[in-house]
């Protein structure tokens, strides 16, 4: 059992991984030019968005819903960090 915890665990962090690096990508200068004009300003209502359907989700309690508006929101937050690291806000 303990096995497949770490198996899990090393999984989800190489995913994670990929996410971050995904992200700076779509930000770099051979990336999306929609992502690279972005800033914490003009994603706030994204942010906004995607956290009332995750919590739409809990209320309806849909596993299947709240699963992907989960994703929608780590987007998010993985937006708004790779930001603030371009701009050194983040150590």
């Amino acid at each position: 059992m303990q096995k497949n915890w770490e198996k899990e665990q090393k999984n989800a962090g190489e995913e994670l991984m990929r996410l971050l690096a995904v992200m700076r990508e779509l930000r770099s200068e051979h990336g999306c030019p929609w992502d690279r004009e972005q800033t914490h300003q003009s994603l706030k209502r994204y942010l906004i968005e995607e956290t009332y359907e995750a919590v739409e989700a809990i209320e309806e309690n849909s596993d299947e819903k709240l699963c992907e508006e989960l994703g929608d929101v780590l987007l998010q937050v993985v937006f708004h960090a790779q930001i603030a690291a371009e701009e050194g806000r983040f150590d």
